[in-house]
């Protein structure tokens, strides 16, 4: 039965964390074990104030519109989830549900249902695991969002693994996001592109430059992984094509009838073209014939040394 928030009963004691609350790792306070939570309340919509530490920071204006048309047919399924407001007295601020909170608004209703957890919960990680649980995340926020959970909790990838269901390597994985340019990351959010998770990973292994390039025309024309691979590891190969082989004692002495023949067939040119040279080319293979004379010498001295 839904009661009014005014009228509850005394409140229950609610569990400080997701990890006190349940048997095992990465299950779900929504939708596992809710004995801690208390009765159903209705709220007035205009008494319940949005998160601001929302790991969502964007809500497609279609969905909401479907998601509250649904509501005005068969009304509100799911209770939203509050904490008594830090500073506004009988207001509340939303921990989970924003999305049905919109969508209420959008339908016209004038209140919510919703289950009201105690001030001393921790609101910000339950709002990030209801978040992560859910499969309309875009990619770069669902890695801003495991980032959070390390940073304000000190866990390490295994233990947000645990906690949302995920291997060490999934989560290590989506944390790569966060190495795409500010501006892919922002695009990503903000327009909710149907570009794949696996394109943006090869993407956010690419210097920032490549990276811009490749997202424009994944943008314009579409890019699949395949595409984006060869285009990172295309850079790694031109770099190793255009790098000077090591040189060793066998090389270099290989590559002294080419350079005979090549100084033979400059000379010859050179005269049967009667080219007149100038003081300061005089002067630059007089630089380049002492050289050589030095080189004979060492090269004599090796010899004898032999």
């Amino acid at each position: 039965m839904v009661k009014n928030w005014r009228k509850a009963g005394a409140q229950q004691p609610v569990v400080k964390s997701i990890g006190e609350s349940l048997e095992r790792p990465g299950a779900d306070l929504l939708f596992g074990d809710t004995d801690g939570l208390r009765d159903t309340v209705m709220l007035r919509l205009s008494d319940v104030a949005p998160n601001p530490h929302q790991p969502r920071r964007h809500f497609d204006e279609t969905e909401l519109q479907g998601l509250a048309s649904s509501m005005r047919e068969v009304g509100q399924l799911s209770p939203v989830l509050v904490t008594p407001h830090p500073t506004e007295p009988k207001h509340f601020m939303l921990v989970a549900g924003e999305r049905r909170w919109r969508a209420a608004t959008m339908a016209g209703m004038s209140r919510i249902m919703a289950h009201i957890l105690p001030m001393e919960t921790n609101t910000e990680q339950i709002a990030l695991i209801e978040n992560l649980q859910r499969v309309d995340l875009s990619p770069v926020e669902e890695a801003e969002g495991i980032r959070r959970l390390i940073e304000a909790h000190e866990y390490n990838q295994e233990e947000v693994g645990d906690l949302l269901g995920r291997s060490r390597t999934e989560v290590n994985t989506t944390l790569t996001l966060l190495k795409l340019h500010p501006d892919v990351q922002n695009d990503c959010v903000t327009s909710h592109s149907d570009i794949p998770k696996a394109v943006l990973l090869e993407l956010a292994r690419m210097e920032f430059p490549q990276q811009l390039t490749l997202w424009e025309k994944a943008c314009r024309d579409g890019l699949t992984v395949r595409e984006a691979r060869e285009a990172r590891l295309q850079p790694e190969k031109t770099k190793q094509a255009s790098s000077p082989k090591a040189m060793t004692p066998r090389r270099f002495i290989a590559g002294l009838g080419k350079l005979e023949q090549g100084l033979e067939q400059g000379v010859q040119v050179l005269q049967s073209d009667g080219t007149k040279l100038s003081k300061a080319d005089r002067q630059r293979l007089e630089a380049f014939r002492s050289k050589l004379l030095e080189y004979a010498a060492l090269l004599e001295e090796l010899g004898n040394e032999n």
